[in-house]
């Protein structure tokens, strides 16, 4: 075996540095060996092929110099002037020069340096320049032990043997003793070669292992991959520290290999620095003939065999014994350790092995981390296991690991509340200094009530083991993590936020659950408290049982003050316990210290000073052997009585009473949060709290003020004037027992009481007098002690919050009380007495005819008198103070500074108190009140004779009631007085009994005979704002001509006004009508005519409502025939006279006014017309009464005398004229209707061209939402059979209801064809065709039910349905907006589309891949939609689409929306298919929706327009318009057509009957064309068409 230190002689020793290098230039390095014991290191650039000695010494002096020497100075003992030499490890001695050539420029060469002084040093310092890089120097330990350092050489050898094979033995064997260390393992060994030389063992940057860092990032826990290398001199450190020489055997098998196969193959193994052969035992350990071995002489200190079993152990543990083999279920020992011959795989030591003996049977908690930094592409993995240590019988299992510790002399100083919580392991080996409190997801999240409690305690029972990979980095001991790792901050801030450290920012960390799902860090909040909850439940047992038998209290009350869980059902009540080897009865007196956590009155409270209690009961939940049987102690404070404490009602139904009392966990005795106190004790602080107990209160004033600050004080028992200022706030105090008045100062804390729980009430009362007593509670507020200038216990109540102290007069009564802690009430009481202010004295009217002058203007109207004014006399803040003087007052009414009216002769009484002045029995008048219209608003002024006092307050005066009215109408006129005509200018101006025109709003019943109103609004009509009642157009003449009307007006039944009206007279008469005619001749051209009064006609007698009735003895000349008037006139062209002779009366009257009527006697005599038969016959062709007898019973030349033929000759010319009119008539009817219809085809062609040419200039964005609308509406039409498709299809294009707004469908449009049917998908068929309605009326409309629940076909949308001929037989959907509750989280108020300004479901993270926006905001609404709101004022997206999409998200795929899921709240849909409903609710396979939303690219309110378009907005409008004009239009020209088909069949009808007339009237051609000349109808000359 060889020293390494020294090298072996013939050998040259190297110290290895790799990738040491210059360019081109040589650079030489060199390590000197000084005398002294000590080195230097030097280097040569470029020094060419030799140099000199002296040259070479001068620059390692110089190098010295610089500061290189020992701490001892030992620099002084080298001899530069004597016999000074170099050697090299070679032995070849340099005196004079030195050739470079013998040495390596890529290696650091060793020089001994001789000065032929002293002996030779085997042992040199400072050889190696150990210096870690920069970054690394802040994770230097504060302290390497001993132990550290051997933990660092088992590192090196566990690494060793790592890479062995299977069928390789893995043993690490320590040997410890006195003298040396001993560390044996079977790895792979080290040989000559440069890349595993032991020249590099201890070297910067020479491990091996660290190169395979990145193989141990990831994998499964718990990681066990022991690649610890980081910079290749941990040996070098660990050996340094443990001993002075250090000596290294490492054998390989390679070399085995090599030796044997030479010619010389002796057994022996070589190494680098020396030579010897290996030990039976060595190659017994060894069986695969590799292993390296470590000896360590010259110990620095001494390790104990026994306590290295556990410590090591517990590094090593999951290497020792490996328990998570879920496969074999069995106990594996993966690597083999011996210290001292001892198996630690067979020893139960160590703190690990003691936690897991005494941890409970799980389930643990485990969670498995990755984290990933943003900035770089580095990640680092890391399982947690939380492990539950259960209370058992009162005693914490934690409790029981430490005792065991310390019982076993593991020298731990920990204690259960300091307990490490967390533990920590890198690649399976534990990190000692690691010793974490709780992360911050393990920390109790409430800060109150009894959860706080509860998870405070079980908390505490966690501890936490942590598996990190080799992503995380070590301190440079290997003893802890990093502090500075940007994942070791993460690791410490997992459960809390980043906002207190930038570099744990910049750390995604992915927490996943023991099924793999990703946690968000509110659901790792609740599953670990579950967790916890859980193993409460199953584990522990605070207290099995007490020292007595227990009183059973089912459902017990106020289970949350005492302190146990709502769902317990039992408790067990004791009154012994025994604890802590004591036993704890009722009746003991306990102290208990700060920072205990109990269960108060009012809330869960931590101590923070002591508190003295005496012990009542102990509740035990649950029956006796139940598992998680929580105990409580139950003590009450030394405030209270026993009567205050807690009672136990043990009736047939025990229950417990905790009134006063506080509830701990009896957890406080266990760890020494309570002591008992004896007797004296007791009774000492007993007569300390009675002499310190509140006794009464004082107020603090005078000169004690001062030093605290407050200015001003309070007469207490005195008199002040209103509106005395007070202080800003008042001092009091509560007194002890022990305070004497006057005994000491009044500020002295020793005689102030401080108890931050005792509040006081400060009540200030006000009575107005003595005499009447009634009191007003005006101030009331309440307290808790603050301190002032370092005195504690003050209480300050601010006094100028009560705004109304001193400002009324009365008796002010202050009360303080204070409720002690023993429900005892201490009080104080004073007073201080306000008077009015007599300086501010001034005049107030109060009431007016008993009608509060304070809140409204009073009321005066002129003509009634007031009856009384109450005036009182007060001061500057509303005190009354008794009237003086009344000797003469005057009342006025001011517009400003004018006087509208005044009264100085009033009646004045004083009351009995001499406080209130009345004025009565006066009354107002004025004719200037117009001035004040229309609100008459003003001042009422009363004011002392001398004008000293006054008083003013707001009026109204009004004018008196209707007396009088002016006229201005043109009812005088005749030609106004027509009977049916609208009177258009009547005006009515009311006055009062002052000339006043009467108020707006006065009622007055107008009553008219003769007239009638036009408007509907009845006889009561109410005066407007100018005074005035319009009638103007309201009345109508409705009497007959010559009449009379009359128009009376009243006022509360009387009458005021009366006016009568002649009606206008007319006269019908009949001109040049003959006394005679013959039987059977015409009357033509008989004149009606009407006249007034003076014979001149009436031309307004015109038009189509002017017509004429002429019947013939009582019969009408014609059936339904009326003639109608033209200016005044009225020509009947014929009149048939009767062929019976005799006197007849042909009686004409106006249709509408039958007054104008005249009556003509008309003496018909014979004429020799004979007829030769006269039968019945069929119905006449001619409508004329010729038409009676046939043409066969004519006897025209015998019959007709010269006389009478020419008659009968005109009669049948005008048959015949008559018939061609109606033919031509309706030929031109048939005409003018064909132009009409090639017009409106002319103007439909206009119109389609003007649509084209306005969809091309308005472009495709816009032209294609009219397509895309309309073929979405087409879709909706061919549903036949449901409610959207009968709306669609009503022709006029507008809904049967005006508050139903339309189909879902067509409400919006969106911009890309895959979102719309995916929206489609994601709402299905059902909502896309609901149909929308503002109002709850509106939806009633649409459908109705018989009294038997049956749907109504005949009304609502089900009658326009059939109408159409498409009944509705499927059930529909109705949305009612006002029934909808709308999005209240506001709007995006600067976008035109008013997008809902929804919160982003990601706060903590970046926008996620592919996310597109929220649904509801993707559908665009077009100006008209934005406008349609509810009553409320939401539109349509707060509403309908809120309701429908709600917060749904949109993604562009299925793998983006997966990513998303834990930040999904309403559902998300994705563009390739996927739909989540929520609530885990997906939506599989595939469809694809006839029925979607519109899609075109932009919404017309959102488009680009350039600045040389027109404005495309109108144009769009003009569009929509035209296309609405243009269905019109087809409309049109359909019901022409029909007309002109109903033309023509008239006029075919009407040439059928000419046709018959001619066949009569040819056969007496002849004889009639020698009586005049009668064209003859021959056949038909009319030709129709119809086109």
């Amino acid at each position: 075996m060889a020293e390494a230190s020294r090298g072996s002689k013939g050998t040259a020793l190297v110290l290895y540095q790799g990738g040491i290098g210059d360019g081109d230039a040589k650079v030489y390095r060199f390590q000197v060996l000084l005398p002294s014991g000590m080195s230097t290191s030097l280097t040569l650039r470029n020094p060419g092929e030799e140099m000199l000695v002296h040259d070479l010494l001068l620059s390692v002096k110089k190098e010295l110099n610089n500061g290189h020497m020992g701490a001892d100075g030992r620099l002084q003992e080298i001899q530069w002037s004597g016999n000074i030499y170099l050697t090299d490890l070679l032995d070849r001695k340099f005196t004079n020069k030195i050739k470079l050539s013998y040495f390596d420029t890529k290696s650091i060469n060793i020089l001994r340096l001789h000065d032929g002084k002293g002996a030779i040093v085997s042992t040199f310092e400072n050889m190696w320049d150990l210096t870690p890089q920069t970054d690394l120097l802040q994770e230097l330990p504060a302290e390497y032990s001993i132990e550290s350092a051997l933990v660092d050489l088992t590192d090196n050898a566990l690494q060793a043997l790592w890479s062995n094979g299977n069928e390789e033995r893995k043993l690490i064997k320590i040997t410890v003793d006195k003298e040396k260390i001993v560390i044996f393992d079977t790895g792979k060994g080290m040989d000559g070669s440069d890349g595993n030389s032991i020249a590099k063992w201890g070297t910067m940057g020479s491990s091996n292992h660290r190169v395979f860092r990145e193989k141990g990032i990831g994998g499964k826990a718990p990681y066990l991959l022991p690649f610890f290398g980081m910079f290749g001199y941990g040996g070098t450190i660990a050996s340094m520290h443990l001993g002075r020489k250090v000596f290294i055997l490492h054998l390989s098998r390679e070399v085995l290999l090599k030796q044997t196969l030479s010619k010389n193959s002796k057994c022996t193994w070589k190494t680098a620095g020396g030579v010897r052969d290996p030990s039976k035992e060595e190659i017994l350990l060894s069986p695969h003939q590799s292993f390296t071995k470590v000896e360590i002489c010259g110990l620095k200190g001494h390790l104990e065999a026994p306590k290295l079993h556990g410590f090591l152990k517990d590094i090593y543990f999951p290497y020792i014994q490996y328990d998570e083999d879920n496969a074999s279920m069995n106990t594996r020992n993966p690597v083999e350790f011996q210290v001292n011959g001892v198996n630690l795989a067979e020893i139960q030591e160590g703190e690990v092995t003691i936690t897991n003996l005494h941890s409970s049977n799980g389930p643990d908690f485990v969670l498995h981390l990755k984290f990933s930094q943003v900035t770089a592409a580095c990640e680092a993995h890391a399982r947690l296991k939380c492990v539950y240590f259960p209370i058992i019988k009162g005693k914490e299992s934690i409790d029981s690991i430490l005792e065991k510790l310390s019982n076993d002399a593991y020298g731990v100083k920990e204690n259960f509340d300091n307990f490490s919580r967390v533990s920590i392991r890198r690649l399976g080996r534990l990190l000692p200094d690691a010793r974490w409190g709780p992360l911050p997801f393990m920390e109790p999240k409430y800060r109150k009530g009894p959860k706080a409690e509860f998870f405070k305690r079980c908390c505490k029972r966690v501890k936490c083991f942590v598996e990190t990979d080799a992503g995380f980095s070590p301190t440079l001991s290997k003893t802890d993590l990093a502090q500075h790792n940007p994942f070791t901050k993460a690791l410490r801030c997992l459960g809390s936020n980043y906002s207190n450290d930038c570099s744990a920012m910049k750390v995604k960390v992915e927490v996943c659950g023991q099924d793999g799902r990703v946690l968000s860090l509110k659901q790792l909040e609740k599953q670990y408290q579950d967790w916890i909850k859980k193993m409460h439940d199953m584990y522990d047992v605070e207290v099995d049982a007490g020292d007595d038998e227990p009183t059973l209290v089912i459902n017990p009350r106020s289970k949350e003050r005492l302190g146990i869980s709502n769902d317990v059902e039992v408790i067990r009540v004791y009154t012994s316990i025994s604890r802590k080897g004591q036993t704890w009865m009722k009746g003991d007196h306990l102290k208990i210290h700060p920072g205990v956590t109990g269960r108060m009155k009012n809330s869960c409270h931590s101590l923070k000073t002591p508190l003295y209690t005496t012990l009542e009961y102990i509740l035990v939940e649950g029956l006796q052997g139940d598992v998680c049987g929580e105990a409580r102690i139950i003590c009450r404070p030394i405030e209270f009585s026993d009567e205050q404490g807690c009672l136990l009602d043990e009736a047939e139904s025990p229950n417990i009473y905790i009134q006063e009392s506080v509830s701990f966990p009896v957890s406080i005795i266990d760890n020494a949060k309570c002591q008992k106190m004896d007797d004296d004790a007791w009774n000492k602080m007993l007569k300390k709290k009675t002499e310190k107990a509140p006794a009464g209160i004082e107020v603090i004033r005078n000169l004690e003020n001062n030093a605290l600050g407050i200015v001003g004080d309070l007469p207490f028992e005195d008199v002040v004037t209103a509106g005395y200022q007070p202080p800003h706030e008042l001092v009091a105090v509560i007194r002890p027992g022990n305070y004497i008045p006057c005994s000491t100062g009044l500020l002295d804390q020793k005689y102030i009481v401080k108890d931050d729980e005792l509040e006081m009430v400060m009540e200030i009362h006000l009575s107005s007098s003595k005499d009447h007593p009634r009191v007003e509670l005006i101030h009331n507020s309440m307290k808790k002690p603050s301190s002032r200038n370092d005195i504690n216990g003050l209480y300050f109540f601010p006094l100028r919050e009560a705004s109304s102290i001193f400002s009324k007069s009365g008796v002010y009564l202050f009360i303080f009380s204070v409720r002690c802690r023993d429900s005892r009430v201490i009080q104080h009481k004073t007073e201080i007495r306000v008077c009015p202010d007599p300086n501010s004295r001034c005049w107030q009217i109060f009431s007016v005819a008993d009608h509060s002058a304070y809140n409204t203007p009073v009321e005066i109207r002129l003509g009634c008198p007031v009856r009384c004014l109450a005036v009182k006399s007060v001061d500057s803040y509303g005190n009354r103070i008794p009237f003086l003087d009344i000797s003469n007052v005057i009342i006025s009414v001011l517009d400003g500074d004018d006087i509208i009216s005044q009264v100085d002769d009033i009646k004045v009484e004083l009351s009995s108190d001499a406080l209130t002045l009345k004025a009565k029995d006066f009354m107002f008048k004025t004719s200037k009140l117009d001035i004040l219209r229309p609100k008459y608003e003003a001042n009422l002024k009363i004011s002392s004779s001398d004008s000293e006092f006054s008083g003013i307050c707001p009026c109204k005066v009004k004018p008196g009631f209707p007396s009088t009215i002016k006229m201005d109408m043109s009812l005088g006129s005749e030609k106004n007085l027509i009977p049916g005509r609208v009177i258009d200018n009547v005006l009515l101006e009311v006055f009062d009994h002052c000339s006043n025109h009467v108020e707006e709003g006065t009622e007055l019943n107008v009553r008219v005979d003769g007239l009638s109103f036009q408007d509907k609004r009845g006889s009561v009509l109410q005066v407007n704002s100018a005074g005035l009642i319009d009638l103007s157009g309201a009345l109508k003449v409705v009497s007959s001509f010559g009449s009379h009307a009359c128009l009376t007006i009243f006022h509360d039944e009387k009458k005021i006004f009366s006016e009568t009206f002649q009606i206008a007279i007319r006269e019908l008469k009949a001109v040049d009508v003959p006394e005679s005619c013959p039987a059977g001749s015409l009357l033509e051209n008989i004149m009606f005519e009407v006249s007034d009064i003076d014979g001149v006609i009436d031309e307004s007698i015109d038009g189509p409502l002017h017509t004429l009735i002429i019947t013939m003895n009582g019969l009408p000349l014609l059936e339904g025939a009326q003639y109608a008037f033209k200016l005044g006139r009225c020509v009947v062209s014929n009149v048939q006279v009767p062929h019976e002779q005799g006197i007849v009366n042909i009686v004409a009257y106006h249709t509408h006014y039958p007054e104008l009527r005249t009556t003509v006697q008309l003496q018909v005599h014979a004429l020799d017309l004979v007829l030769s038969s006269v039968e019945d016959g069929p119905e006449p062709i001619l409508s004329y009464p010729i038409s009676s007898i046939p043409n066969s019973d004519l006897l025209f030349q015998s019959q007709l005398t010269p006389e009478h033929n020419f008659h009968l000759a005109e009669y049948i010319k005008d048959v015949i004229e008559k018939t061609t009119d109606e033919i031509d008539d309706t030929h031109s009817k048939m005409i003018s209707e064909q132009k009409m219809i090639e017009a409106l085809y002319s103007r439909k062609k206009a119109l389609e061209d003007e649509i084209t040419n306005l969809k091309d200039e308005i472009g495709p964005t816009v032209g294609s939402l009219i397509n895309a609308m309309e073929l979405t509406r087409h879709k909706i039409v061919e549903n036949i059979g449901t409610a959207a498709s009968v709306l669609c299809s009503i022709s006029s294009g507008e809904h049967f209801i005006d508050d139903v707004i339309g189909v879902v469908a067509l409400l919006g449009t969106v911009t890309d064809s895959k979102i719309s049917r995916m929206l489609a998908v994601y709402l299905g068929k059902e909502d896309m065709l609901a149909v929308v309605c503002k109002t709850q009326d509106a939806a009633n409309y649409i459908e109705k039910y018989d009294m038997d629940g049956n749907v109504k076909l005949d009304s609502g949308i089900h009658s326009e349905a059939a109408a159409l001929g498409v009944p509705i037989n499927k059930r529909f959907t109705i949305i009612c907006l006002d029934a909808i509750e709308p999005y209240k989280g506001g709007l995006l108020w600067n976008s035109t589309q008013k997008e809902l300004a929804l919160p982003c479901p990601f706060p903590n993270l970046k926008k996620p891949n592919g996310f597109s926006g929220f649904a509801v905001n993707m559908i665009n609404l077009s100006d008209e939609n934005l406008n349609i709101s509810t009553g409320s004022g939401y539109g349509l997206r707060e509403t309908l689409f809120y309701s429908l999409f709600g917060e749904l998200q949109v993604y562009e795929t299925r793998k983006d929306m997966l990513q998303a899921l834990p930040y999904l709240k309403g559902g998300a849909i994705s563009l390739d298919g996927g739909v989540i409903k929520g609530n885990g609710k997906l939506l599989l396979g595939y469809s694809d929706p006839k029925i979607t939303f519109p899609v075109i690219t932009l919404s017309p309110n959102t488009l680009d327009f350039s600045e040389g378009s027109q404005d495309i907005v109108t144009k769009t409008n003009l569009l929509d318009a035209n296309v609405r004009l243009l269905k019109k239009m087809e409309d049109k020209i359909s019901k022409r057509e029909e007309s002109l088909k109903e033309l023509f069949e008239k006029f075919n009808k009407k040439k059928r009957k000419f046709d018959k007339i001619s066949e009569v009237i040819e056969p007496c051609s002849s004889q009639l064309n020698q009586l005049t000349p009668v064209q003859t109808p021959g056949k038909s000359h009319f030709k129709a068409e119809v086109p």
